[in-house]
């Protein structure tokens, strides 16, 4: 398990009430906090304090939080720093990651938000041989999928229930370029796997506007959620309707046998919900909502045969994978399917020219690291798929005909 390591937290802002609610909620969680009202006094309290993580706003007097953050990171390379800002991520993000900051985040941030940054950052990293093993809970013989215990993209918390396709019972194909169709082989039973991807902790709960949605269905008792929960899942059901623009909609159980229409509000709210708050395990988390996008796009389409709104819904996801891409320590296999979606989600809304761009870079990548001889299996399945759909094509009215 990964250890704290240093439960030290500076925070710096101008506005002192949102100080004392940030440094309340901290110490009451266990964490040890110091704040300042500039950089200039951050820095100040950095060289004796020695914070695991500083949390700067970016506009503030004196010294603002670029400077600030920049002279961090030279004098104190192992202290995390996240910075925050009312403004806009579109005009500030770039910046803030140029001047050395690990994660960015939109004002306000909630107490979820919060506490799953410090969790996070104060944290070391698992030593090498020691890696933590993903929880898998257990199964029958015959059920076509796994439930996996994850962190939460949004928060960082744990024990999320996580659906994975069991590869043995489902042949897999991804002919068509961006969509899988998956046929269920002899011997399993019949599940809809799409209708329960989305993975989010009970407390933020992006995925659904329904407590009933993860609660359990009488016809079908194996369903891995208890009728407690629906407790803890009503937070925040208002704020959640209205992210979608469905507020007057009734509340059914519908899990796991969500109509298409809940299936994509879902997957419209996971990426509305992590985009910019993204804070969990980094590895593969915008390529993972970028497919959800994906998904969603591919549903309306299926329904509303418009290539118009699908194109514009492909190029959301095309800017969710660019930020995978923006995450240094993005593993190889990811790195590898993020290429696989930009190039193929090019390919089909004809910017052909920039998926040749991203090809490019792609094999540039791997002239880098010495060739992909040494390649994971996943991330071979990538390549092939890759150089399939780069002959083939990627076929709009073929996607559609799988929904």
């Amino acid at each position: 398990m990964a250890v704290k390591t240093n439960n030290r937290i500076l925070i710096m802002d101008d506005s002192l009430a949102l100080l004392k609610v940030m440094s309340q909620t901290l110490t009451q969680h266990g964490y040890e906090v110091e704040t300042a009202v500039n950089g200039a006094i951050g820095l100040q309290k950095i060289e004796t304090f020695r914070p695991g993580l500083a949390i700067i706003d970016i506009m503030m007097p004196e010294m603002d939080g670029y400077e600030a953050t920049r002279k961090i990171r030279h004098a104190y390379p192992d202290t995390s720093i996240v910075m925050f800002s009312a403004q806009p991520a579109a005009v500030v993000e770039k910046q803030a990651f140029a001047s050395g900051a690990d994660l960015f985040l939109q004002k306000p941030i909630r107490e979820p938000i919060l506490l799953g940054i410090a969790k996070k950052y104060t944290a070391i990293d698992i030593a090498a041989g020691e890696e933590e093993h993903e929880t898998i809970l257990h199964y029958e013989a015959d059920q076509p999928y796994t439930v996996h215990i994850r962190t939460c993209y949004f928060c960082g918390c744990d024990h999320v229930n996580f659906f994975v396709p069991r590869p043995e019972a489902y042949e897999e194909s991804w002919f068509n370029g961006i969509y899988p169709k998956y046929t269920p082989k002899e011997g399993f039973l019949k599940w809809d796997f799409i209708r329960t991807m989305v993975a989010v902790c009970p407390s933020c709960l992006f995925a659904s506007y329904d407590i009933n949605d993860f609660a359990v269905d009488a016809k079908h008792t194996s369903f891995p959620y208890s009728g407690d929960a629906k407790r803890i899942l009503s937070r925040g059901i208002a704020t959640r309707k209205k992210m979608i623009g469905v507020e007057n909609t009734e509340t059914i159980f519908s899990n796991p046998n969500r109509s298409i229409q809940r299936v994509m509000e879902s997957f419209l709210l996971a990426e509305k919900g992590g985009n910019g708050l993204v804070i969990g395990d980094k590895d593969g988390v915008y390529c993972d909502i970028g497919f959800y996008t994906v998904t969603y796009a591919v549903l309306r389409y299926a329904m509303t045969r418009d290539k118009i709104e699908y194109h514009n819904n492909l190029r959301e996801s095309i800017n969710l994978f660019s930020n995978q891409l923006k995450i240094q320590n993005t593993s190889r296999v990811t790195r590898a399917k993020t290429y696989y979606f930009l190039i193929a989600l090019n390919m089909a809304t004809g910017a052909s020219i920039r998926a040749n761009e991203m090809k490019q870079e792609l094999e540039n990548f791997y002239r880098k690291i010495g060739g992909a001889d040494d390649a994971a299996h996943e991330e071979r399945i990538w390549n092939e798929r890759l150089l399939y759909i780069w002959k083939e094509g990627v076929d709009a009215d073929v996607i559609r005909e799988l929904w």
